[in-house]
């Protein structure tokens, strides 16, 4: 089973995000937040496979977040889902560490592929 993180400041989208891979056999959001160190408390005290993690968030950064939840929780992999999709945010965010990165205007098929190609140690990136 993967376990997710889901960090996005928007309820609404964290919701839909959530129906979506709770609906696949092998995934389950463990844990949601809205802030970075709501996102950093849950990779300190749950056992995490994936966060998925968006670049802009009230009063943060997603790329600091990513950073931070990398060096708190060993073994979790982060997934970027964003709006952006400048070749300059791709590059922080792999610089950061994160595994995978895809925009909002994904597929559904394409973020739940996204989830299980990082899980499994491989690189994602938006076509």
């Amino acid at each position: 089973m993967i376990r997710i993180l889901l960090l996005d400041d928007h309820n609404v989208v964290r919701s839909g995000y959530r129906r979506l891979i709770d609906a696949e056999p092998d995934m389950c959001v463990a844990a949601e937040a809205a802030t970075v160190d709501d996102a950093y408390a849950a990779a300190r005290d749950i056992a995490l496979d994936v966060a998925v993690v968006d670049l802009s968030l009230r009063g943060a950064s997603g790329i600091e977040a990513t950073r931070r939840i990398l060096a708190r929780s060993l073994g979790i992999r982060v997934l970027v889902l964003t709006m952006h999709d400048s070749p300059g945010f791709v590059t922080q965010a792999f610089r950061a560490g994160a595994m995978g990165y895809l925009t909002k205007s994904s597929d559904p098929g394409e973020l739940i592929g996204g989830i299980r190609q990082v899980a499994a140690g491989r690189r994602v990136l938006s076509a």
